[in-house]
């Protein structure tokens, strides 16, 4: 079965914060450095460490073991019920909903939306509690990789521009990179490389973008559905070629993986932020050319073109601005 030239219907502008929300983990935005309490601690005394550090919610910890949480909600109705000086253990939330370190961004973000809770404990792989994360942790730390990126722009501008004067072309890199399955730790490691040359190379803010989504989104539908392969990248002077082959087990009906939002993703996959249904058609329409071969039990070839367009006059403040275009 196979998809040939399809290209891009009509290109959507991918702001900015988009891309790293998938690619930045809760590790990443976390408060580390947390306060806690233990059960027998009066709710009294857990009140007045929300008051001295002005916090709205502190995990409690018996054993090394996180067990569970008290918000400022608890400490209200603790207030106007009378039992303040009672201790947490007795009125705490029991085995409260974690956020693992691993999580991508926008995981945490549909977990804020799906609970409503104003914070999140956060654990290892061991369970260990290693932060606590907000809403506001998840934007300070947007913007400060948004501010990064702007730094790094400006400080490209000139040597870019002469470059750019002077029509000199970009010597050709190649990338190849494994890919494992259920390997999402790794997931956008490649697509962070792409952004980063073409970056370097003065091309278009938007191309980049375009460029990076189809890799990560190749990458990761590996991850989720195949039992692994291999990802190419080829950046020229004029384009970006990827190429996503794996060992199988091959996509049953394209036509049907090619519409938003169907998805065979398993639990796992969809638990970690993956698996929406958006790979194919995201890839298709961030793509100028896009083919796509598959045989079930042989595997999968992914091959996506994006060509590049370079910025005439460097502009160092688009990536502070984009998120609102």
């Amino acid at each position: 079965m196979t998809a040939k030239n399809a290209p891009a219907e009509s290109f959507r502008r991918i702001p900015l914060t988009e891309v790293l929300v998938y690619e930045l983990r809760v590790r990443d935005a976390m408060t580390k450095d947390v306060i806690t309490a233990s059960p027998d601690h009066s709710l009294r005394s857990i009140q007045e460490l929300m008051k001295q550090h002005r916090i709205s919610g502190v995990p409690i910890i018996e054993n090394g073991k996180l067990v569970g949480i008290v918000s400022i909600e608890d400490i209200i109705n603790a207030l106007d019920k009378g039992y303040i000086n009672e201790p947490a253990r007795k009125w705490m939330t029991r085995n409260p909903v974690v956020l693992r370190d691993y999580y991508s961004l926008v995981r945490a973000v549909n977990e804020f939306d799906l609970h409503g809770f104003g914070r999140f404990p956060v654990v290892d792989v061991n369970d260990q509690l290693v932060g606590i994360i907000t809403r506001g942790d998840i934007t300070n730390c947007l913007m400060h990789k948004l501010a990064e990126k702007a730094e790094a722009a400006i400080a490209h501008e000139t040597a870019l521009a002469a470059r750019l004067q002077r029509g000199e072309e970009w010597e050709t890199l190649v990338k190849r990179v494994p890919v494992r399955a259920g390997d999402f730790d790794n997931a956008g490691k490649t697509s962070n490389w792409i952004r980063q040359v073409l970056r370097e190379r003065g091309v278009d803010p938007d191309v980049r973008r375009r460029a990076a989504i189809v890799a990560y989104e190749a990458e990761t539908n590996m991850i989720i559905h195949s039992v692994g392969g291999e990802l190419s990248v080829e950046i020229t002077s004029d384009k970006v070629v990827i190429d996503a082959i794996d060992q199988g087990p091959g996509i049953e009906n394209l036509e049907l993986a090619m519409q938003e939002g169907w998805s065979t993703a398993g639990p796992l996959a969809r638990q970690l932020g993956f698996g929406a249904g958006m790979g194919l058609p995201n890839i298709k329409r961030c793509s100028d050319r896009l083919s796509i071969k598959t045989e079930m039990g042989v595997g999968t070839h992914l091959h996506a073109e994006v060509d590049i367009e370079y910025q005439q006059e460097p502009k160092a403040q688009y990536e502070c601005t984009a998120q609102n275009s």
